[in-house]
């Protein structure tokens, strides 16, 4: 099952080095591998964790579009970059709040869970991952590692 998270920034990320920096900054043990981010790249984004893949696809949308599909969600105001962000396994979950979480700090952005029906402001999300990557972490650790 494929699950979905958004940050929705007021300008994009200036690139790789820059995402990692937040990572790093927040003490994220997340490597991102990719050599370079949405807008001129939309996919698979690869990162390592404690050795293991981590990785997410990773892609910007259009506002209009997630507001679209989420029309009772109000998003406090228009956001000119939204990175939309897909994950399957335990591992590219963990990765992906990681990622989310610093690239919202990074420029003072908001995480949309829809799932969840979270919207977080940059502090939240921070709050959110310290909380959510350790319960993820240990349902893996009860469920198995899943496919790499």
């Amino acid at each position: 099952m494929s699950m979905e998270a958004y940050a929705l920034c007021p300008r994009p990320l200036a690139g790789v080095s820059d995402w990692q920096t937040g990572l790093d900054a927040l003490g994220f043990d997340l490597q991102l591998r990719g050599t370079a981010i949405p807008p001129a790249s939309s996919g698979h984004l690869p990162a390592l964790r404690r050795g293991r893949a981590s990785g997410f696809e990773c892609a910007l949308i259009p506002f209009p579009e997630l507001k679209d599909t989420y029309p009772e969600t109000d998003f406090a105001g228009s956001w000119p970059c939204v990175y939309a962000f897909w994950f399957g396994t335990i591992a590219e979950s963990i990765g992906a709040v990681m990622a989310i979480t610093a690239c919202v700090k990074l420029v003072d952005g908001l995480a949309f869970y829809p799932e969840e029906g979270r919207l977080l402001t940059a502090d939240q999300a921070v709050r959110y991952a310290r909380e959510t990557v350790p319960a993820a972490e240990e349902l893996e650790r009860q469920l198995g590692p899943g496919p790499d």
